[in-house]
């Protein structure tokens, strides 16, 4: 017994293999977990008008915050894409999500990065309308998330925003994910990102895990 336990002691260590990195979600995998009516409650249904955009330049209003918008085309562009509305209310939530290689979503967290950068802090506001963009956090989801949130107020009319809406973008694996949740005329709900983004990152994280 002695001379094998040596021999095992002295054996060279096997090498522990490192996890293989997630594969990129093919067009099916990746439209599958998508959010759905039910993952935000009661109340919301399948939106038929599918309006592909986020922040409009007219509410970005700086040049920087403009182009920044506009880097997030090729997400709004997904053919994985999900429309989401309150029944009865001019607001909902939008999803989209692509998949690729690690290397090719390095890029994506400049882009919410320079979203965050450039948008933040933008202050259109008159005497008459407060309207303004500052950055919005969603909690620590997926290997990282940037936000913003805007606003358009007319104070006179009513304290609740005539316009507001948040712009999410989150890496989930080798998933990047564009969360955008907007209301007209009070309808906005504050809370509606975050709660998305909750429902989102775990059924991302799931379909790669058993892709």
């Amino acid at each position: 017994m002695g001379g094998l336990t040596a021999s095992l002691l002295l054996a060279p260590a096997v090498p522990v293999l490192a996890a293989a990195p997630a594969k990129p979600l093919t067009p099916a995998q990746l439209r599958a977990p998508l959010l759905t009516p039910e993952d935000l409650g009661d109340g919301f249904t399948p939106n038929t008008k599918r309006r592909r955009a986020a922040l409009a330049p007219d509410a970005a209003h700086t040049k920087k915050c403009v182009q920044a918008i506009k880097a997030l085309k090729p997400l709004l562009a997904s053919k994985a894409a999900v429309f989401i509305d309150k029944e009865g209310e001019p607001s909902g939530v939008k999803q989209f999500a692509l998949s690729a290689a690690p290397a090719r979503l390095i890029p994506w967290q400049r882009v919410g990065k320079v979203m965050v950068r450039d948008c933040a802090g933008v202050n259109a506001s008159t005497k008459k309308i407060k309207e303004k963009i500052s950055k919005l956090s969603v909690g620590k989801l997926g290997d990282w998330a940037y936000g913003i949130r805007y606003s358009k107020t007319i104070p006179e009319m009513n304290p609740e925003p005539i316009h507001a809406m948040d712009v999410v973008l989150i890496r989930v694996k080798n998933t990047v994910t564009l969360l955008v949740s907007d209301g007209f005329f009070a309808t906005f709900d504050p809370d509606l990102s975050r709660q998305a983004a909750e429902a989102a990152v775990p059924k991302l994280q799931d379909a790669q895990e058993t892709a």
